[in-house]
């Protein structure tokens, strides 16, 4: 029988020898990609993966003096060691990357499969990395201090890891945040924080899956007062901050095509974001919950804009030139542009003027009143300069390159500025479609997802949590334009509509109600809401 000597430690001391353990060799993987992906030549813009280790470390170690609770601690920590080890073997070895798709499929492996995994090199590996660090560390008699005085150690310490973490975050968020943009996956090789997100998220999905579905909007009917068919496009922007947009007062004019068109096009100055990334405020945008009620899970099982227009007789079509619609389309028929077309895509993505290719076909293929939904890759950044074709690249130097925070800002911001002329381009050819239909009633609703960062503070892209993030994540642009039939027809008041655009503030949150009442629906509704229609208190009645 092995006997593991006794030793007899102070549980801050403890806890940092694992945080130290975990660091240097479990994570050993998460370092080696690291190092693929981003070597280390010695230039400055390297720096900052010297200081990867610090955070590791001190972030484990302000988590373990949380987790490391008496009593508890003696489950906790060695299950954490065991099972970390056993994920490092397959990170290691198999280049596997633990996420809560993988562990969906851990749990669902049958007994015989299970069995085909194990080998004697896994066996060992589990046994020198994990149970015998396991043993050692129940092996250890902790002297506690006083109860107030070990929670001020604790607290302590976890004040000293916050401000290394702060200090390393200060001085090189953006190279970490261009990092992990270009190389998301590789954060789930981090142990053990991976597998417990992804045990927490295998929680809220199970939790989430049992939600009831609920409907919404039931009463819902459009109320057509004259023969025109509607057909309404809402295009769905994609990292587009409002700082840089030429119709609000933006030093460059960036969108002169739409500058163009004069009056025709509202202009809305400010208007915020739902979320600071694609994931939320999409589905909240589409959402009848308003950002401040928006909940993702809850959301999710519940109807959206979409789903209330289709039910009520409106022919509804997502195209997407972007990663998916975010669950918003599940329902209702879509389709992502194919990815192999060479004259506009390349490595994967596409040049939005893609989604133009098949506009026709959707226009004319029923005569039911239609919203088109164009889902864009408008800015997404870091790779900006694959955002447009050579036509639009009017602002020079640019940054051609996903190391966007290597670029002087001026060549940053013009390659930036470049891609807003390309949007302010497909917009126009958007209108240009509709413009001389006077068959239709037709609509063009534009506005982007969430800004971006273009290192203002030292801050680059996107997804700062929204309490703290600035002003040039969260405002983005909006424009609206109708056809002449429509004007005609609808009776509503534009100059008053351009009016509240230039004095009024707007948000995401007035999507769904304001798209409900241009398609003529029956305004009393459950599902209405008059006060975030933007049209409603300039209709003439």
């Amino acid at each position: 029988m092995i006997r593991f000597p006794r030793f007899n430690l102070r549980s801050s001391t403890l806890i940092a020898i694992v945080a130290l353990y975990f660091t240097l060799v479990l994570n050993f993987a998460f370092y080696g990609k690291v190092l693929t992906q981003h070597p280390f030549t010695g230039k400055p813009e390297d720096y900052f993966l010297l200081t990867v280790p610090f955070f590791v470390f001190f972030t484990l170690n302000a988590v373990f003096q949380i987790l490391a609770v008496p009593l508890l601690h003696k489950i906790i920590m060695p299950l954490l060691l065991i099972i970390s080890a056993a994920i490092a073997y397959s990170q290691v070895f198999l280049d596997v990357y633990f996420t809560t798709d993988m562990l969906e499929n851990v749990l669902q492996t049958t007994p015989a499969e299970s069995t085909r995994m194990i080998t004697w090199q896994y066996v060992l590996w589990i046994i020198g990395f994990g149970i015998i660090p396991a043993f050692l560390y129940l092996s250890v008699k902790i002297n506690y201090h006083t109860w107030f005085k070990e929670l001020g150690i604790r607290l302590g310490a976890i004040l000293v890891s916050a401000v290394v973490i702060f200090s390393i975050s200060k001085f090189f968020y953006q190279d970490y945040a261009a990092f992990v943009r270009n190389n998301k996956p590789t954060v789930n090789l981090i142990l053990p924080s991976n597998f417990i997100t992804a045990g927490v998220n295998e929680i809220k999905r199970i939790h989430d899956a049992n939600r009831p579905y609920e409907k919404i909007g039931l009463d819902a009917q459009q109320e057509k007062p004259d023969p025109y068919r509607h057909f309404t496009v809402i295009v769905v922007g994609e990292t587009t901050r409002a700082q840089n947009w030429g119709l609000n007062g933006y030093q460059r004019q960036t969108t002169p095509k739409l500058a163009a068109r004069g009056d025709d096009v509202i202009n809305f100055n400010h208007v915020t974001s739902c979320g600071t990334a694609t994931a939320v405020s999409v589905p909240c945008m589409f959402s009848y919950l308003t950002k401040d009620q928006y909940n993702g899970s809850k959301a999710e099982k519940m109807d959206n804009l979409l789903d209330v227009l289709q039910r009520a007789g409106v022919n509804i079509f997502w195209l997407d030139n972007n990663s998916d619609c975010k669950g918003v389309c599940l329902r209702v028929p879509n389709e992502t542009v194919n990815m192999t077309l060479k004259d506009y895509c390349t490595e994967g993505e596409c040049l939005d003027e893609v989604l133009l290719r098949d506009f026709d076909k959707i226009l004319n293929e029923t005569t039911k009143d239609t919203v088109l939904i164009l889902h864009t890759i408008g800015n997404h950044g870091p790779t900006y300069y694959e955002r447009y074709t050579p036509e639009y690249k009017k602002f020079v130097p640019t940054c051609d390159t996903n190391q966007i925070q290597t670029c002087s800002n001026e060549q940053l911001v013009n390659t930036y500025d470049n891609s807003i002329l390309y949007i302010d381009n497909f917009i126009d050819s958007v209108i240009s479609k509709l413009e001389n239909r006077d068959d239709l009633e037709s609509a063009v609703y534009y506005v982007s997802d969430h800004g971006e960062s273009l290192g203002e503070n030292g801050m680059y892209l996107h997804g700062a949590p929204y309490a703290i993030a600035p002003e040039q994540q969260t405002r983005v642009p909006m424009v609206f334009w109708f056809s002449k039939t429509w004007k005609k027809n609808e009776g509503v008041d534009l100059n008053c509509v351009r009016e509240k655009a230039k004095t009024r503030e707007f948000s995401h949150d007035n999507l769904f109600s304001t798209v409900i009442g241009m398609m003529d629906m029956n305004l009393k509704t459950s599902v209405y809401q008059p006060e975030f229609d933007i049209l409603a208190s300039c209709k003439r009645h």
